[in-house]
């Protein structure tokens, strides 16, 4: 079986072939201001290009809310989509082949679990991106609730005072601990402004940096043993961008270590490395 993949984030995406599981071939466009449904289908359909006539089906993993109406955005700030947008709908009409969406972040738990080791049966994927998003394994099963908003763990607060995030609420885990909250903090520290990997570059030498990225780390880990203290977690896998970054996970597996033992959990790195959420996108034909 061939999949076109795609995976929608809010500021880039990724195409791919991927071939019985195996991701065979890549592509990478900037998100694109996101107003009609049928011009932003065309978009990505033209640059899936040759892909298209070899693929048995279409996966999307994208940030938002998705339900069977489409997509909508809970954190505009992310990626502001007009809502409900019927994308799935519009691909399966231009395309004629059938369409599978999924929230990213839960799609890419449905990958790494299938990526697992050990017998698992209850496991939390977290990516750290441009925003925070999950996907939660309950008992083996992808576990996405009656409206598809479970696994949005990147808005559970973890302050009572600040910062607000776009979602609406205080203290998300998101407003605090995402590629675009890191930033702003950056920028309100350095002068000129620079990048979230200059950042990751300078934390060695430079504690204001060191001190945005361990603020993030923090959020992560306060997330994580919450979600073990609710769910009894087996494991959490991490990714994303700065999920993934030169030193992340040691420094979110260090505070942890902090906290009282039976709210621990171990947290290893995606399989699926940056590509967690595409190949994600995929495997919704996998049950």
């Amino acid at each position: 079986m061939r999949t076109l993949a795609i995976d929608i984030g809010g500021t880039k995406i990724a195409l791919g072939l991927v071939e019985q599981g195996t991701l065979v071939e890549r592509r990478q466009i900037a998100t694109p201001t996101v107003n009609d449904v049928n011009l932003f289908a065309d978009t990505l359909l033209e640059c899936a290009g040759e892909w298209l006539s070899r693929c048995d089906n279409i996966g999307v993993s994208t940030t938002g809310l998705v339900t069977e109406q489409g997509i909508s955005a809970i954190n505009p700030d992310t990626l502001a989509f007009p809502a409900p947008f019927p994308l799935a709908q519009a691909l399966e009409k231009k395309s004629l082949l059938p369409v599978s969406m999924l929230n990213d972040a839960q799609a890419a738990a449905w990958f790494e679990y299938t990526q697992l080791d050990s017998q698992v049966e209850n496991m939390a994927f977290i990516t750290v991106s441009t925003g925070v998003g999950g996907g939660i394994i309950i008992n083996g099963r992808l576990h996405q609730g009656q409206s598809g908003l479970a696994g949005h763990i990147g808005h559970m607060s973890v302050s009572l005072s600040e910062p607000k995030c776009g979602c609406g609420q205080i203290g998300c885990v998101e407003a605090i601990a995402s590629g675009t909250a890191i930033q702003k903090a950056s920028n309100q520290c350095f002068s000129p402004p620079i990048s979230n990997i200059e950042l990751f570059e300078k934390a060695d030498s430079n504690t204001d940096a060191e001190a945005i990225i361990c603020q993030s780390a923090q959020a992560i880990a306060i997330l994580c043993c919450n979600l073990k203290a609710c769910l009894d977690l087996d494991v959490i896998v991490l990714g994303g961008g700065i999920g993934l970054a030169t030193g992340y996970l040691t420094r979110v597996n260090q505070a942890i270590k902090t906290r009282p033992a039976a709210f621990q959990v171990p947290v290893v790195a995606a399989k699926g490395d940056y590509d967690a959420c595409l190949l994600g996108a995929a495997f919704q034909f996998r049950e």
